[in-house]
C-alpha cells in the first residue's frame, strides 16, 4: 500500500522553572566502529537543564559492561570531556519560548568489548543524579535518580556481528505538552543495521543499587498519586505511542513537568537482540486553543460509499482536503489498488506553477474545483504536505483480471498547528466493472427467393473500449452466403441506435475489430431447395482485449424462411383481338405493363409445372402448351390457322404454389381474328 502521510510536530523536552533543576533526560548507545568485531564506541547523551539553580554538566560519565544473565561486571569505563551544545535554541511556530534552558552533553570513547565466555549478551549503564524537584507525576522526585540503560548482543555471536545501537537522535527543540490539547510528536529514531524497531512507553529507571538476577537490574521510579504506566502525564487521551513507527500521542490536565520513558527494541529475522532507553522530561503548557476540523473538499465520497469505475478505461480522481484555520496539512491515502497499478500524479499546473484539482463530478462534468500551489515534502515525516489545502490525484486502469474486483480504499486527513491534531478518515470502496455488451437482435426476417439479401450486424456502445469482434456463424455459409469485401468508409445500416434509415461508418473493413464500433456484413442468394425452409444465424460480440469476460460477450439468434416467389393464374385479358394490330393480340396469364412490372402470371421455377389446353365450344382441343408463364396464345389452332371469333375453354392443371391443381377452368374470348 502507498501512502502519502506521517503526522508530525516533534515535541521538545522543555526544563522545569521551578525547585532546583538538574538532569532532564538522556540515554546510553554502543555504535560498532571496527576493524575488528570487538572495536565499539559508547556514547552517553546527557540533557540538563542550564537554570543559574541547577547543578552543573557531569564533566565525566562512569559506564559499567555486564554480562547480561548473571550481571556481573565486565568492564568499567570513564568517559571524559563532553562535547557540550549550551542553551540549545528552542523555539516554537505557535508558542513564545520563554525561560526554558537546556544543555546538551555528547560523551563518547572508543572502547573494547570482550567476547563473552559464558556466550551471553551485555547490558551497559550508566547512572546520574538527580531529576528536578517540581517533577509532578512521580512520588518525590527531588530523591529520583536516573540510570541509562542499554542491550547489545554478545560480539562474538555470528548472526549479530557489528552491530550498532539504535540512535535516539538529538534533543527535540519545539517539544511540550497542552493542556486539553493533544499533541502528536516523535524523536527521530535511527538504526544503521536496518534492524525492526519495536517502540514501547516504559516507567523510567531510578539510579541507586542493582537487583540480583533474574530480577530486572534497575528499579522503577515511583509514580505520583492517580500517575502510572497506562496515565503517565494525566490527560485524554492518556500518552500512547505507535510500537511501529514510534509517533506518540497525548494531552495533559495540568501545567507542569511529566517525566516518562522510550523503550526501542531492535530485532532481526524476527528475534530480539538488543534495546535502548530513553529518559524524557517534558514541560505542559496552557493556552493551547483548540481549531476548527478539517473538512473534505469532496460531495460525493462519503463512508462506506462504492464508486464503480470501469475496466480498461483510465480513472482519475482528485482528492482535497481543506482547513479553515490554515494549518499545514497532510494527507494519507491507503489502499491495496495501489498495489495493483495505481498510481498517483499532478494535474497540468497553470501559469503559475499551481495545481486545479476536481472533485464534485455529476455523471457528466465536474462542478467544483480548486487551485492549490505545489505540495510541499517533508523529509522529517516523509509525507507531501500543504498549507490550508492540500490535494493528491491518482489514476487508475484495470486490467482484465481486475474485474469484479473490490478495493477498500482509506482517505486519511490530517492538519497540524498551533492547535495541534485534528483529522478525519473517510472509508469508501473502489469496484471495478465491465461495460455490458448488448448485442440487438434484427430479428426473424422472410427473404424472396433467388434475390440477393444481404444483412447487416452492427455493435455500438461508446463505453466499451476494448477491440470488440464479431462473429456470423450459420448453415446458410455452406449453402452460398458469404461476407463480400468492404473498405474502412463502409457505411453499415444500423437500425438498433441511430434509425432505421441512419448509416454508421466502423471505420474498419468488414469484420474487423474495432472499438466501440463493430460490424459485419453477409450475404444470401437462396436456391430453389432454400424456398420454405428456416434457417438460424447466430451472432456472437465479444472482446479481443478481454477474452474471458462474459460481460464483454453476448450472443443473439435469429431466422431466415425463404419465400417462393410470387405466381398467379390470374388470365389479363379474357377477350383478345389476334389481328396484329398490336392490342390484345395474344392471350397470356401474365404480361409485362408498359411501366416493366410483371401484371399476373408469375411462376416459381422450382415448382410450377403447369399444362395449359383450350378447347372450343364443342370440346376440340385447339391449343396445347406447358410454357407457363412465358405461355401466349395468338389464336391460332393446332394446325397453325387461325381460329374463329367465339368463345373457348381453358383448362389448366399441374402443380403450382407447392400445390397440385386438380381442375383449373376458365374461358377467354376471340374477336376479329385475321
Amino acid at each position: 500500500m502507498k501512502k502519502i502521510l506521517l503526522l508530525v510536530i516533534a515535541i521538545v523536552l522543555m526544563a522545569p522553572v521551578v525547585n532546583a533543576s538538574h538532569i532532564v533526560g538522556g540515554e546510553i548507545t554502543v555504535k560498532w566502529v571496527g576493524p575488528t568485531q570487538n572495536d565499539f564506541q559508547i556514547q552517553v547523551r546527557v540533557f540538563r537543564s542550564c537554570q543559574s539553580s541547577s547543578a552543573p554538566m557531569p564533566s565525566t560519565a562512569s559506564v559499567r559492561l555486564h554480562d547480561a544473565v548473571t550481571y556481573a561486571t565486565q568492564q568499567t569505563w570513564t568517559l571524559n570531556n563532553p562535547t557540550l551544545t549550551n542553551n540549545l535554541p528552542f523555539s516554537d511556530p505557535c508558542f513564545p519560548v520563554v525561560g526554558i534552558c537546556v544543555d546538551q552533553g555528547i560523551f563518547t570513547q572508543n572502547v573494547t568489548i570482550p567476547d563473552n565466555a559464558n556466550g551471553n549478551g551485555y547490558f551497559l549503564e550508566y547512572q546520574i543524579c538527580c531529576r528536578n524537584g517540581g517533577v509532578t507525576n512521580l512520588n518525590d522526585p527531588s530523591n529520583e535518580g536516573m540510570t541509562f540503560y542499554c542491550e547489545i548482543p554478545n560480539p562474538a555471536d555470528a548472526l549479530t556481528l557489528n552491530n550498532s545501537s539504535p540512535d535516539m537522535g538529538d534533543y527535540p527543540l519545539n517539544a511540550f505538552f497542552c493542556v486539553g490539547n493533544p499533541r502528536t510528536f516523535q524523536f527521530n529514531v535511527t538504526d544503521v543495521d536496518g534492524d525492526s524497531l519495536v517502540y514501547s512507553l516504559v516507567t523510567p529507571l531510578d539510579d541507586g543499587f542493582m537487583n540480583t538476577a533474574p530480577a530486572f537490574p534497575y528499579n522503577d521510579v515511583i509514580w505520583g498519586g492517580g500517575y502510572n504506566l497506562a496515565n503517565m502525564i494525566g490527560g485524554t487521551p492518556p500518552l500512547v505511542i505507535d510500537q511501529n513507527t514510534g509517533i506518540m500521542t497525548g494531552s495533559t490536565t495540568l501545567i507542569g513537568q511529566f517525566v516518562f520513558g522510550v523503550l526501542v527494541e531492535e530485532y532481526r529475522n524476527g528475534v530480539k537482540i538488543g534495546e535502548v532507553r530513553r529518559d524524557v522530561q517534558f514541560q505542559s503548557i496552557g493556552g493551547c486553543t483548540g481549531g476548527n476540523p478539517l473538512t473534505q473538499v469532496d460531495t460525493v465520497i462519503s463512508n462506506n460509499v462504492t464508486i464503480q469505475i470501469p475496466y480498461n478505461k483510465l480513472y482519475c480522481r482528485d482528492m482535497v482536503w481543506s482547513d479553515p484555520n490554515g494549518d499545514t496539512l497532510y494527507m494519507e491515502l491507503t489502499s491495496t489498488i495501489f498495489d495493483s497499478g495505481a498510481y498517483y500524479t499532478n494535474p497540468i499546473p497553470d501559469g503559475n506553477g499551481d495545481y486545479t484539482y476536481f472533485w464534485d463530478w455529476d455523471g457528466t462534468s465536474f462542478n467544483s474545483n480548486i487551485t492549490i500551489p505545489p505540495n510541499g515534502y517533508d523529509p522529517l515525516v516523509g509525507a507531501a504536505s500543504n498549507v490550508g489545502d492540500i490535494g493528491q490525484r491518482w489514476c487508475y486502469t484495470p486490467s482484465c483480471s481486475q474485474i469484479g474486483v473490490t478495493y477498500p480504499f482509506r482517505m486519511a486527513g490530517y492538519s497540524v498547528g498551533c492547535d495541534g491534531v485534528s483529522g478525519d478518515t473517510i472509508d469508501f470502496f473502489i469496484e471495478v466493472i465491465e461495460p455490458i455488451a448488448d448485442l440487438k437482435s434484427p430479428g426473424n426476417k422472410s427473404i424472396p427467393f433467388a434475390s440477393e439479401y444481404c444483412r447487416n450486424i452492427v455493435f455500438h456502445d461508446a463505453n466499451i473500449v476494448d477491440a470488440m469482434q464479431i462473429e456470423i456463424t450459420s448453415e446458410i455459409f455452406s449453402m452460398g452466403a458469404e461476407f463480400p469485401s468492404v473498405d474502412n468508409t463502409f457505411g453499415y445500416q444500423n437500425w438498433v441506435y441511430f434509425g432505421s434509415d441512419s448509416i454508421l461508418t466502423t471505420n474498419v473493413s468488414n469484420g474487423a475489430p474495432s472499438s466501440i464500433n463493430s460490424a459485419k456484413r453477409f450475404c444470401w442468394t437462396p436456391d430453389c431447395e432454400h424456398i420454405g425452409n428456416t434457417y438460424n444465424i447466430q451472432a456472437t460480440i465479444s472482446s479481443i482485449d478481454c477474452p474471458t469476460s462474459d460481460g464483454l460477450k453476448d450472443t443473439i439468434n435469429f431466422s431466415y424462411t425463404v419465400l417462393p416467389p410470387f405466381d398467379s393464374l390470374d388470365v389479363i385479358p379474357n377477350v383478345f383481338s389476334p389481328n396484329g394490330d398490336g392490342i390484345n393480340d395474344v392471350f397470356t396469364l401474365g404480361y409485362t405493363n408498359a411501366d416493366g412490372n410483371r401484371v399476373g402470371g408469375t411462376s416459381n421455377p422450382c415448382h410450377d409445372d403447369i399444362q395449359i389446353k383450350i378447347y372450343s365450344r364443342w370440346g376440340l382441343l385447339v391449343y396445347e402448351s406447358n410454357e407457363y408463364p412465358e405461355f401466349e396464345w395468338d389464336g391460332s389452332n393446332k394446325g397453325g390457322g387461325k381460329v374463329n371469333a367465339g368463345t373457348y375453354f381453358v383448362l389448366i392443371s399441374g402443380t403450382y404454389g407447392n400445390e397440385t391443381v386438380t381442375l383449373d377452368q376458365r374461358t377467354v374470348s376471340v374477336v376479329d381474328p385475321k
